[in-house]
């Protein structure tokens, strides 16, 4: 008969080939949970991956006011790939919308693509086009290019849920196409309204807590229906 052992083992040997299944093929998970902000940044530097084993590209898509992309990254890594930022948030407009202008932060080159007006299907099609820009400059390997969108909390004061889940549902097929890995944030509890609502968009959610001085994440695999303990985040 089975141990709680052997359960234990044979259930993280699942999650693990899952999670490299999704990283082969493309992904796109949301990111829950209230408790402190460090949280969601811990689980946005570890799902943006690091650039050690080779070249790394980025693209993180604003929808408000105050992203850190310094604290998004590590500071010490090589500096190899892109990091592209699409921003729907800017009001003063120093270059033309759809423009795509330079700066330089701690973490290397940004690129800044100015999306056209506060709608979503030109975010989307700022990020697409984002996409697109770094895919034409050769072939990605499985999981190079991480995609990261904080966060869905303006997009859902603004817009119905069908309209966001139509958005993330066409994000998510272009993240896929290209064998990319995104992920989303949305600091809710897991159990809350809109993440049922929302959560047949991706591949998988990933719930956050802080348990004591430490925080955790739990992940729920949707096609799999494999939901894992508690994990160090």
């Amino acid at each position: 008969m089975p141990t709680d052992g052997d359960k234990s083992a044979s259930g993280t040997a699942l999650f693990a080939q899952a999670l490299s299944a999704l990283k082969r093929r493309g992904s796109n998970v949301l990111v829950v949970g209230e408790g402190r902000d460090c949280s969601q940044l811990d689980a946005c530097r570890r799902l943006l991956g690091d650039a050690t084993a080779g070249p790394r590209h980025r693209i993180l898509v604003s929808t408000a006011e105050g992203v850190d992309i310094d604290r998004r990254l590590p500071a010490e890594e090589p500096r190899s790939g892109s990091i592209t930022l699409v921003d729907r948030t800017i009001k003063t407009r120093s270059a033309a919308a759809g423009e795509t202008t330079n700066s330089t932060s701690s973490i290397g080159s940004v690129s800044t693509k100015l999306v056209e007006d506060e709608e979503l299907g030109s975010l989307g099609e700022a990020t697409a086009e984002a996409i697109a820009g770094i895919e034409a400059e050769g072939p990605l390997a499985p999981a190079e290019l991480r995609v990261c969108v904080d966060s869905l909390t303006p997009l859902l004061e603004e817009y119905d849920d069908r309209d966001v889940s139509e958005f993330l549902g066409a994000l998510g097929e272009e993240i896929r196409r290209v064998n990319a890995m995104g992920h989303v944030h949305l600091p809710v509890e897991y159990g809350s309204e809109p993440v049922e609502t929302l959560a047949p968009a991706f591949d998988a959610v990933v719930e956050l807590r802080v348990s004591g001085e430490e925080s955790e994440q739990r992940w729920h695999l949707q096609d799999e229906e494999i939901t894992t303990d508690w994990l160090a985040l």
